[in-house]
């Protein structure tokens, strides 16, 4: 687990109490955390934390018990859905990025921590996706809350894009420019959105570049361009490819097994990618880059001009095999949290993209 910055100060204090039992200090806590009680009897909320050296952890099942939420979490896929209030939470094993309300954070410390079939959540996710203020003691987290508040972000209440036909969803993307600036949508249609992919026992989510299909002169060297004025959300500057094709095909195999693609496994094969979130509830996740500039950062804005990442071949066979085969950017767009593509047809969705990405 990476060790996040934010945090460092507060986990620093409290292991050097736990290490040296420093008496004096953890009167200090205690008296502060009493004071507290006693202020807000009614309001103050108290999670047990396990502190590590990397992170302080809360349990989620204290955390729906104290906020009459709940969550469901699917083992198979690794994924944590989790409702407080009207707030709408998803995480992935293994993925760095908290999904609000269909609209993804630009922040990097909050991720899921499954041990002994036990769900976990980093202390950052109080503070980042719930907006509380938190304090700390040796052994708990405290924050006020004061019951329901108003829904963070997410579609208006009337935005209901499964009845949207070609047209409406060309108007709602057309802000939208090239990825590939030279390129053209490829019409192959293994290389569009809901082509099936039988070996992994899933479909195609997004659009493929590839140069013989799109022009551009597609190769390692081939930038990507940021479309639009967004957000970086995710960018995995510390990428680790597949340790050997032996390893990724174990991934494929339990694929076959199941029948389906858990998200954890989708997201390794992928590769090295990164996130954007647009205005509107709309992302883009940019997949099997071979390389990504040192000032792409989480929470940075860029624009149609930004170069955002190189064209690779991260987390395909091509990569594992360490040849130079399955050269190609992969796309994904979603609109609050969906994938744009699900109520069109194949018809539709390369009409939409055709219209979208033209010259």
């Amino acid at each position: 687990m990476m060790m996040y910055k934010r945090k460092l100060i507060n986990l620093v204090v409290l292991s050097v109490l736990v290490l040296t039992g420093c008496q004096s200090e953890d009167k200090e806590f205690q008296q502060l955390a009493e004071k507290k009680t006693i202020e807000h009897p009614a309001n103050l909320v108290q999670l047990p934390i396990e502190i590590t050296p990397t992170e302080a952890k809360f349990s989620v099942d204290n955390l729906v018990a104290e906020m009459n939420g709940f969550y469901e979490y699917d083992p198979i896929h690794r994924t944590l859905r989790l409702t407080i209030d009207d707030d709408h939470f998803y995480l992935i094993d293994g993925v760095p990025v908290l999904e609000r309300n269909g609209e993804y954070l630009a922040e990097n410390d909050i991720y899921l921590i499954i041990e002994d079939d036990q769900v976990y959540l980093p202390s950052s996710f109080l503070e980042l996706g719930l907006g509380m203020n938190t304090t700390y003691t040796k052994d708990a987290i405290s924050f006020e809350w004061y019951g329901p508040v108003e829904k963070a972000g997410g579609p208006p209440e009337d935005f209901n894009f499964e009845t949207w036909n070609a047209e409406q969803m060309i108007d709602y993307l057309s802000f939208l420019k090239k990825p590939i600036k030279e390129a053209q949508v490829s019409t192959i249609p293994s290389h569009l959105p809901g082509a099936k992919r039988p070996y992994r026992n899933g479909y195609h989510e997004g659009l493929d570049w590839y140069d013989f299909a799109s022009g551009g002169d597609i190769n390692f060297d081939t930038p990507i361009y940021g479309m639009a004025k967004g957000i970086v959300v995710r960018a995995d500057h510390n990428y680790e490819e597949y340790a050997s094709p032996e390893v990724r095909n174990t991934d494929l195999k339990f694929t076959s097994s199941l029948g389906e693609t858990p998200e954890y496994i989708f997201d390794r094969l992928r590769g090295r990618q990164v996130w954007v979130q647009y205005p509107n509830g709309v992302m883009s996740r940019f997949a099997h880059l071979s390389d990504i500039p040192e000032d792409i950062r989480v929470g940075q804005e860029i624009d149609e001009n930004t170069i955002i990442g190189y064209v690779g071949n991260s987390g395909t066979s091509g990569a594992v095999d360490q040849d130079e085969t399955e050269l190609h950017l992969h796309q994904d767009l979603l609109i609050y949290g969906e994938l744009f593509w699900k109520p069109l047809d194949q018809d539709e969705v390369l009409n939409v993209l055709k219209s979208i990405f033209k010259e």
